[in-house]
């Protein structure tokens, strides 16, 4: 697939809750979808053209994967092109977490799904500071995923970070949905990738760092499979990413029910499922649909839309253009049955 040309975003700059400092704010992209006024002739000294619309009232909140950070997977840019069309009153952000790019390996699901709250309340805020949406959805790529899932995980428990007493949840931290893409075990992933004894290894020496009180700590690069050296991992997160009940393994094949109950069972607004139908990362023994089938029979009737499905001829980042217009369709309508919704 061929690089996309360059495109306008509004940079959205906002406060975290905790520790705020005016001077390090954080940030979330929002795709403007209209054409700009550079041309390939432009200056790089041009100012784009203004919003030639309102602002949309509702907000499709972006999470990458391992490894990814704002604009890195193509199809972003795409869905927010065909939902200026098929659902005008959303618009794309793409959130910037400290987990991004090469920092994965020192981050949490946690403090991912802390930073997510910070941006939620930020979108549901007052419209002077440029948010004002009504509605907010999450769609995750990947662990983008597993963020999704935590972050329903944080509004259940409500728990306070620094008291760890539980508190209400505020409503304007809620979302209306999310999309699932690419949900797949980072667990299983590993295994198909590495060696088994190194990845054993690997996980045992988390796990006793984890018991010495080191979990925060890097582990030593040769500690780690071949393919995990080449950028920092906290003991902790290895543990998480790879030991069995890890704080990150929400997909894998093997999950116990009372596990999926706890998952699926408290999500109490709806979710699209649509998982790549040339997934690489999911072993070829594993029958993903019937994956699906049982993760919705754990859920609530009507939550699990019926829209999910797998999504054609789809790798793990979606790079076909038939995945990319499929599932651009598929998400417009389920924020058509987000809108729906009271």
């Amino acid at each position: 697939m061929s690089l996309l040309p360059p495109y306008p975003v509004l940079v959205h700059n906002y406060l975290p809750s905790t520790n705020p400092d005016p001077t390090r704010p954080l940030q979330a992209y929002e795709h403007l979808p209209f054409p700009s006024s550079f041309s390939s002739s432009s200056s790089s000294s041009s100012s784009p053209s203004p919003h030639p619309r309102p602002a949309p009232e509702n907000a499709l909140v972006f999470l990458c994967g391992l490894g990814d950070g704002p604009h890195t997977i193509p199809y972003a840019r795409r869905l927010a092109e065909r939902l200026a069309a098929a659902a005008p009153r959303w618009s794309v952000f793409e959130a910037r977490l400290a987990s991004n790019f090469s920092a994965f390996g020192c981050a949490s699901l946690r403090r991912d799904a802390e930073e997510v709250r910070d941006l939620v309340r930020y979108l549901r805020g007052p419209a002077t500071a440029g948010a004002g949406r009504s509605r907010v959805v999450l769609m995750g790529h990947s662990t983008g995923c597993q963020d999704c899932l935590e972050y329903a995980r944080l509004l259940r428990r409500g728990t306070d970070k620094e008291t760890e007493t539980e508190t209400e949840t505020e409503p304007e931290v809620r979302v209306d949905g999310y999309v699932l893409q690419g949900p797949v075990s980072d667990r299983e992933a590993i295994a198909m990738g590495e060696d088994a004894g190194e990845v054993a290894a690997a996980v045992r020496e988390a796990e006793e760092m984890r018991r010495q009180g080191r979990g925060d700590e890097v582990m030593p690069a040769k500690a780690l499979p071949k393919g995990w050296r080449g950028s920092p991992v906290t003991a902790y997160r290895w543990w998480s990413l790879a030991a069995v009940g890890g704080d990150d393994d929400y997909f894998s094949s093997d999950l116990p029910d009372a596990r999926l109950a706890e998952i699926w069972g408290g999500l109490d607004v709806p979710v699209l499922v649509v998982p790549s139908a040339k997934e690489e990362w999911v072993p070829a023994s594993l029958d993903v649909p019937a994956m699906v089938k049982r993760w919705k029979s754990f859920a609530r009737p009507g939550i699990v839309s019926e829209l999910s499905g797998m999504i054609p001829g789809a790798n793990h980042r979606v790079d076909n253009d038939e995945g990319q217009e499929w599932l651009a369709d598929r998400v417009a309508r389920f924020l058509h049955e987000v809108e729906g919704r009271m």
